[in-house]
């Protein structure tokens, strides 16, 4: 394939152009923008310096306009080059996704699917991969796990193809959702732990005593304890160890040896009570919320990665009805 792919029309505020663009180019841009120092982007692309400065010259001829402020600490973009670095990045973005679809359609078998989950919804993700890849086994996946402001802005940048996460009051703009199962969270404690030989349900005073592992303040779980803390007139809960549940298994070993409280799922919940935890029961402490599936608005999913997000849906269905 050429490696000159034809760019029609960008739009730069008031100016329009149509011109042939090198994906080398682009590239490089691309490199310059995120590191901005020379230096770095010609270390990261394996390029010279004078080379990474030619393609700037040379993007910056065609569009017509300054990309690039230059200054003592490096290099800056314009607000020309703000809005060229989507561009740049979403056409990058194709050209990837169109080397993809092909060698996919060539083999039949080798591809790769790039997904994004919340630690909540990783159990799902890693079992979808499980099956799938029965039926696949060339099948390849980049999995990133993150909390979902960082999993959205991900997707909205094309880091990923697809997310699962907790569906939020606002899907983000430029986003679609497709709800994929309900999911339930409970406060978790190890087996034997004192709080479970209190009379039901437990009393504010229980929970006053209590130390946590929670995830930060931005987390909405973490938020709705907070909330409950409040509405039984007590003070902020006493978090002992903040953690953003990335590795759930290691929050779970801290719970199951201490008598400190956590949060557990529906998708960990299998694995909580495998290393002997318990779910607590709490008035008004047992929240419900929806798992969804969020892809681009504007992005085109390959056949292997609909195929993926098939497989996961059955997997969520399947979760729904043995709960």
């Amino acid at each position: 394939m050429s490696r000159l792919a034809r760019a029609s029309i960008i739009g730069v505020n008031s100016i329009t152009i149509g011109y042939l663009m090198n994906l080398d180019d682009l590239r490089y841009f691309l490199a310059i923008a995120e590191t901005g120092l020379l230096h770095r982007a010609a270390a990261q692309t394996g390029v010279s310096q004078p080379a990474l400065t030619k393609a700037v010259r040379r993007l910056e001829a065609q569009v017509g306009v300054p990309l690039f402020e230059r200054h003592a600490k490096g290099m800056r973009l314009t607000r020309y080059g703000e809005i060229f670095v989507r561009g740049a990045a979403t056409m990058q973005l194709r050209y990837r996704e169109t080397l993809d679809l092909i060698g996919e359609l060539h083999s039949g078998e080798l591809a790769t699917v790039r997904v994004g989950t919340t630690p909540a919804a990783e159990p799902l993700v890693a079992r979808t991969f499980v099956a799938l890849q029965r039926a696949r086994p060339a099948l390849r996946i980049e999995m990133k796990i993150r909390l979902s402001d960082a999993l959205f802005h991900a997707l909205a940048s094309s880091e990923v193809d697809a997310a699962v996460a907790p569906v939020p009051a606002d899907v983000p703009a430029g986003l679609v959702v497709r709800p994929l199962s309900e999911d339930h969270v409970w406060i978790a404690c190890r087996k034997g732990h004192r709080i479970l030989r209190e009379s039901k349900p437990l009393s504010a005073h229980s929970l006053a005593r209590a130390a946590w592992v929670l995830p930060g303040q931005s987390v909405p779980v973490r938020q709705q304890i907070e909330a409950l803390y409040r509405q039984l007139g007590l003070d902020a809960p006493s978090v002992q160890v903040e953690s953003e549940y990335g590795s759930a298994s290691g929050v779970f070993f801290i719970l199951a040896n201490t008598d400190l409280l956590g949060i557990c799922n529906s998708q960990q919940r299998s694995i909580a009570e495998r290393l002997g935890l318990r779910m607590v029961d709490v008035e008004n402490a047992h929240w419900r919320r929806t798992i969804g599936l969020f892809t681009r608005q504007s992005g085109e999913l390959s056949p292997l990665t609909e195929t993926f997000v098939d497989h996961l849906r059955r997997e969520a269905l399947a979760v729904g009805n043995d709960g």
